[in-house]
C-alpha cells in the first residue's frame, strides 16, 4: 500500500507558519505601523513596501511546501492532490503580480487585477481540494472531504467579500482563512499517516 512520507507532516505544517511569521517580520520593517487586521499579507510584498523581497520569499516558501504536500499525499485521490498543487502554484501569481503602495500606504485592493485573482485561486483551490481528494478506501471519506471544504468556503467567501468591498477586515479575514487552510492540510496528512500505520 502507498504510504505518506514523514516529511509531508513538515511540509503541511510550514505554510501557515511561514506566512504568519513572514508577515510579522515584514510588518516590523515598514516605516509606518502596518495594520494587520486591515491590510492583506501580500501588501507587505507590494511595490513600494520596504524590503518586499522578504515577504515574497516567505510566500514562495509556503507555495513550495504546499506543492510538496500534494506530492506526498499519495493515499488520496489525484484530483484532490492536483487541486492542492494548483493552490500552491497560484501563489506564484500573487508574487508575480504584486500590489502597490501609494504615498507610503498600501493601495486599495483591485478586485479585478491579476494579483487578486491569483489569490482567489489559492484560497478556492485550497478550500475545494479535500472534497476532490476524498475516496472510499483512503483516509479521507467523502463526508469528511465535504465538511473540510465547507468550513473553508465560509471564510473564503468572507475574504472575497472583503476584497470586493474594500472591507476593514481584509487582513483579518485572510489570516483566519490561511490558518484554517493550514490546519485542514495538516489534519488530512496526519489522518493519512495514521491510516497507513494501522494497516
Amino acid at each position: 500500500m502507498r504510504s505518506v512520507p514523514g516529511w509531508t507532516v513538515i511540509t503541511a505544517l510550514l505554510p501557515p507558519l511561514l506566512i504568519v511569521g513572514g508577515s510579522a517580520i515584514a510588518a516590523t520593517l515598514q516605516p509606518l505601523p502596518f495594520n494587520q487586521v486591515h491590510y492583506s499579507i501580500s501588501q507587505l510584498a507590494a511595490h513600494g513596501a520596504t524590503d518586499r523581497w522578504i515577504m515574497n520569499l516567505f510566500i514562495l516558501g509556503a507555495s513550495l511546501c504546499t506543492v510538496l504536500s500534494a506530492v506526498g499525499l499519495r493515499t488520496v485521490r489525484m484530483a484532490g492532490r492536483l487541486t492542492l498543487a494548483v493552490s500552491g502554484l497560484a501563489a506564484i501569481g500573487v508574487v508575480a503580480f504584486p500590489d502597490q503602495w501609494i504615498g507610503g500606504h498600501p493601495a486599495p485592493v483591485d478586485a479585478t487585477d491579476h494579483h487578486t485573482v491569483s489569490a482567489w485561486v489559492v484560497f478556492l483551490a485550497a478550500a475545494l481540494w479535500p472534497t476532490l481528494a476524498a475516496n472510499h478506501t483512503g483516509p479521507l471519506r467523502l463526508r469528511w472531504g465535504l465538511g473540510l471544504s465547507a468550513i473553508q468556503l465560509a471564510p473564503a467567501g468572507w475574504k472575497i467579500t472583503q476584497d470586493v468591498n474594500h472591507g476593514d477586515y481584509l487582513g483579518l479575514s485572510e489570516r483566519v482563512l490561511l490558518g484554517l487552510e493550514g490546519l485542514v492540510l495538516l489534519a488530512v496528512v496526519l489522518m493519512a499517516r495514521r491510516q497507513v500505520a494501522h494497516r
